[in-house]
């Protein structure tokens, strides 16, 4: 009797969840407010991703003043995209210069006709000398049309174009007289040795609406192109990407392997590997993992190059990936005969995720995370409102500032507890027991009753 009290009790014990409070975490921030809000929101630091253990963010809560925790939301990376929009193709014109005087900055002598909407109709050159005097030395390239921010163009040229490596410069400029420069230098390529190819055909820009651009070079050599796409991002965000490196934390020589634990959870939606010495070519295949032990999901597989050429330094293209939040990282160099002199670095590029909560209760209010020892919110505050509508209408969401990091646990709540008796299942299996126990004793119970029944033969 006592023992089925005692077991009944620690079953109505293991059902008792304890309220949490701010030193089960590990971390926290001072959250900022200027207490005429209901819904606050604020983009998550990147101190947060390397403190965090749960790739689900099921270890970060938001409290009040009075140690209460209030709802909270988390729009992830993933789902912040919209429909990817197609290439646009762009109207160029060329710009020319005479060899024997290489124009830059504004020296073009063009005179450019548009119409009532801006776009480019027809382009006067002037006496610009011959063919065979002039070289092409920009690109004037036509966005009036889009109706849509570019973040990126793409440039074309011929298939029978040589080898050459250029550095374009790009500027910007809404009336073709004044120009701003978005950016300073972006490698092109088109080379071709040993088998590879090395083609670099994509600018990055910055989400800055233009009506004109100008892509111009310093080389007296012409670049012949085909035409010019406009690409588009494929997330509504509106935040730049942020970029962290790491060292390897540990490499298998025999297996040409390089291991990376980047401790976080950061979402990941590019990445690239920095190679530790100049004119380095190596083909290389890239992986990562939630867990040190796998499963290991392919990322990249292809080459990886730092070279010096003419003067100009090309290197490996950001690579893109779906969001992923796993903290460990493998390169595997494939062609043995190829050494690194120094250990490569890994670069993640990351666009931070949006927090929302409810400014229930009097503020301070206190960013807490870090910690293995609890899950997920059973309601967030996705189920109780829907955000996006809220944000698209521009109501009741405000700022919040992130004021200054807190120690509030220890480095302890980092690990997890010992998994506790599952007081449940064991009771289960006892009752199972005995009761197979008992049908076994009925049984032999019965069978020498009808035993001692029969006549003696």
């Amino acid at each position: 009797m006592r023992r089925l009290l005692l077991i009944t009790i620690l079953l109505v014990l293991s059902q008792i969840s304890y309220a949490l409070s701010e030193t089960d975490f590990a971390y926290g921030y001072t959250l900022e407010v200027d207490g005429d809000g209901a819904i606050y929101s604020l983009s998550l630091p990147e101190d947060v991703y390397h403190g965090l253990t749960r790739a689900d963010r099921g270890d970060l809560r938001v409290f009040n003043s009075q140690g209460v925790v209030v709802p909270h939301y988390i729009k992830r990376a993933e789902m912040q995209h919209r429909q990817e929009q197609p290439p646009v193709s762009l109207p160029i014109f060329p710009l020319y210069a005479e060899n024997s005087n290489s124009l830059g900055g504004d020296g073009y002598h063009v005179h450019v006709v548009t119409d009532d909407k801006g776009a480019i109709i027809d382009i006067n050159y002037g006496k610009a000398g011959t063919d065979t005097s002039r070289r092409i030395s920009a690109y004037l390239v036509d966005c009036s049309q889009l109706k849509l921010v570019p973040n990126a163009l793409q440039l074309n040229w011929p298939e029978s174009t040589g080898d050459f490596v250029f550095n374009i410069l790009v500027e910007g400029s809404d009336d073709l007289n004044h120009w701003t420069q978005l950016v300073s230098r972006s490698t092109l390529s088109n080379l071709h040795y040993a088998g590879h190819t090395l083609i670099q055909q994509r600018i990055e820009l910055p989400l800055r609406k233009q009506k004109y651009l100008r892509l111009s070079w310093t080389d007296d050599k012409s670049l012949m192109l085909s035409g010019v796409m406009a690409l588009f991002p494929t997330s509504s965000q509106s935040q730049e990407r942020k970029w962290s490196s790491f060292a390897v934390t540990n490499k298998d020589t025999e297996h040409h392997y390089y291991y990376f634990d980047t401790h976080s959870v950061l979402p990941a939606d590019r990445v690239n590997i920095d190679l530790p010495q100049r004119n380095s070519l190596v083909t290389v295949s890239l992986a990562s993992a939630a867990n040190a032990k796998g499963p290991w999901y392919p990322r990249y597989h292809g080459l990886l190059y730092n070279l010096q050429f003419e003067g100009k330094r090309l290197i490996t293209p950001d690579q893109v990936m779906s969001v992923t939040t796993h903290r460990y990282w493998r390169l595997r160099i494939l062609n043995q005969e190829a050494k690194l002199d120094g250990e490569p670095t890994l670069r993640l590029g990351w666009i931070p995720e949006q927090l929302y909560f409810i400014a229930q209760g009097e503020a301070p209010f206190t960013l807490a995370y870090g910690s293995a020892r609890v899950g997920p919110m059973d309601t967030s505050l996705a189920q109780l409102l829907s955000i996006d509508k809220i944000q698209d209408q521009q109501q009741l969401i405000k700022a919040a500032q992130l004021g200054s990091r807190i120690a509030l646990g220890n480095r302890d709540k980092l690990k997890p507890l010992r998994r506790p008796a599952d007081w449940k299942q064991i009771v289960l299996w006892l009752v199972l027991i005995f009761g197979v126990a008992a049908l076994a004793y009925m049984a032999l119970r019965l069978y020498k009753q009808i035993d001692q029944a029969r006549p003696n033969e």
